[in-house]
């Protein structure tokens, strides 16, 4: 196989982080386009993918076409599968794992034309090289393969990245309703952090802190694949591994060790903390970030420039939407009373609590935790007065947080 041959390569990510995906892409010097709000389309070679999934923050996978045709049943996908060269691609002693999309109106589900592309790989194998090869339901330790079939024409991918690539192998301990690590880089994205070389992160209501190691690996310039075991593009027949092994090196003589960013990252429950504490350390970013078990509040701020991140609970995962309220309406409080002159963003999957806050929000977002719609509420913290009902309303409180 000539891995050098240039193709399109997909990679895909999360509902709404297309643009931030779409500006990783570019800043590595590639042209992108937006295919989907879940797909971005861009040419290469294997070592480009290779290159993708070391180096992209929010994708979820890397996905290298091999073939497109048309077909218009179960029947003709399984001929047009057959008569690719996969025992070029494919090792015979590494199990393929298929996963995919098909919609077309001679099926009911996906999985049967995947079972038809994996019976039509096995039996290619079969007559190329006497040898059957083992198919998984498990990314782990396998070579990949996708398959996108709408309507009329079939798409076929190998997956280059097998297990998805939020998976960065330093959560192990994750807290309530964590935030997905493409989800976090991508947020940090968006609010476009740091907006100047000094602009500091504080991140209260850390949960498992990841965020903040988001933030930290971005501030070290560190490429998010450095800490993965194996990608699936490892198992493929002669992958050219010295170009896999230069990129890692090439990417390590570009970390930073000691960056000058100042991150911080906060809970009030002190489970949230240690969970939080270790996952940094497992990230290599430990020392990176000033950790501190207190209410929201009560966080240590520093002079600005900084941007100042809450993602609070918002009810659909831990069923108490109704009594939040409060706690939205005293974040902003705190944000407008001690955090002037620093920029301020709210992550919610809640609308009405959104308002909550009672600050106008410069810019907001949409972005997707999983099936829930959410929105990214962005703030730049002018002195002034914020709305007079709410201060005086809740002048002193408390309440509770939720933290995530």
């Amino acid at each position: 196989m000539n891995w050098s041959e240039p193709t399109r390569i997909l990679a895909t990510c999360g509902r709404g982080c297309a643009g931030a995906l779409q500006k990783e892409l570019r800043r590595l010097g590639y042209v992108a386009e937006a295919i989907s709000d879940t797909v971005v389309g861009v040419e290469g070679d294997l070592r480009d993918a290779m290159r993708l999934n070391l180096w992209l923050r929010t994708a979820n996978r890397i996905l290298f076409e091999v073939a497109g045709f048309a077909v218009e049943s179960p029947d003709e996908l399984y001929a047009a599968v057959r008569d690719l060269p996969w025992e070029e691609w494919l090792r015979g002693d590494v199990p393929f794992h298929i996963h995919g999309v098909a919609e077309h109106s001679t099926i009911r589900d996906s999985r049967f034309a995947l079972l038809r592309c994996k019976d039509a790989i096995a039996d290619r194998f079969v007559a190329a090289t006497g040898a059957r090869p083992d198919s998984t339901a498990r990314a782990e330790g396998a070579a990949g393969i996708a398959l996108f079939w709408q309507e009329g024409v079939a798409h076929i991918y190998l997956d280059t990245s097998g297990v998805p690539l939020s998976h960065r192998g330093y959560r192990w301990r994750p807290w309530t309703a964590p935030l997905r690590e493409t989800l976090a880089a991508a947020i940090l994205l968006e609010l476009n952090w740091p907006k100047e070389p000094a602009e500091a992160l504080v991140h209260p209501m850390c949960g498992s802190g990841t965020l903040a190691i988001e933030a930290a690996w971005m501030a070290q310039n560190r490429a998010p694949g450095l800490s993965r075991e194996a990608f699936a593009f490892e198992f493929l027949n002669d992958a050219p591994m010295s170009v896999w092994e230069a990129l890692k090196e090439e990417a390590r003589g570009q970390l930073v060790a000691a960056p000058r960013a100042w991150i911080s990252a906060g809970d009030n429950a002190p489970a949230a903390v240690v969970c939080a504490r270790e996952n940094a350390e497992r990230a290599g970013v430990a020392g990176l970030i000033r950790f501190h078990t207190c209410d929201f509040r009560a966080m240590p701020l520093p002079k600005p420039p900084a941007l100042v991140v809450l993602n609070p609970g918002y009810g659909e995962r831990v069923g108490l939407e109704e009594n939040l309220g409060p706690l939205y309406e005293n974040i902003g409080t705190w944000l407008k009373m001690n955090c002037q002159g620093m920029r301020g963003a709210v992550f919610t999957g809640s609308i009405p609590l959104g308002r909550q806050v009672g600050l106008r929000p410069s810019r907001r977002t949409t972005l997707w935790n999983g099936p829930i719609e959410c929105r990214l509420l962005e703030y730049e913290l002018y002195a002034g007065t914020r709305d007079s009902r709410l201060l005086r309303k809740h002048a002193g409180e408390n309440p509770p947080q939720t933290p995530q």
